[in-house]
């Protein structure tokens, strides 16, 4: 059980029998009537965002939910395979579940994952991931007045722009969130 003082940001609690995050609070004292909690939350497993009101002296099951870090190791037809570092056990995750381009991910790649029940609910991808240019356009030489991008294409399939000094064959930093060239590797 939360007691209702835990009712904080960050927290994970049972609604429905599914796991929530808590995304905001704000705590209500009207001037009549009893005292409670608003709590903005986030469903772990569909992603959607609802609101719940918390009496004070209800209260609402903890989320037995694990953060942990795991080790990418292949995608296979629609699944994605993960290790835990420690006890080497394999997880899969199906590519529908997962809100990102599964692209992005190298062979190897440590992502920051959510388990509930034994199976995985949340990926976080790496801040940044170092993929490899096998094709670029070539620029005018000398137009160095402006910054200047062009496109890219990377070794996982997928086109970015990056600046007129990168070549073909070279290895950039990309953030997969935005998508966006970082630095060279």
């Amino acid at each position: 059980m939360v007691d209702h003082s835990l009712l904080k940001s960050g927290n994970k609690v049972l609604v429905d029998k599914q796991p929530y995050l808590i995304i905001g609070t704000d705590f209500v004292n009207p001037g009549k009537g009893q005292a409670f909690t608003k709590i903005k939350i986030k469903n772990l497993l569909n992603k959607k965002i609802i609101e719940k009101t918390v009496k004070i002296g209800e209260e609402l099951d903890e989320a037995d939910v694990l953060n942990t870090s795991m080790q990418f190791l292949y995608h296979e037809s629609n699944n994605l395979f993960f290790m835990n570092l420690e006890s080497y056990e394999q997880l899969e995750l199906a590519v529908s579940s997962v809100d990102f381009d599964p692209r992005w991910l190298n062979d190897g790649d440590e992502c920051d994952v959510t388990i509930w029940n034994d199976a995985i609910i949340d990926v976080n991808l790496p801040n940044f991931v170092t993929c490899k240019v096998i094709s670029t356009e070539t620029v005018a030489k000398g137009d160095t007045v402006s910054t200047t991008l062009k496109d890219a294409e990377l070794d996982n399939g997928i086109t970015i722009k990056v600046p007129a000094f990168i070549k073909q064959d070279e290895d950039v930093k990309v953030n997969p969130t935005t998508g966006e060239y970082s630095s060279r590797a």
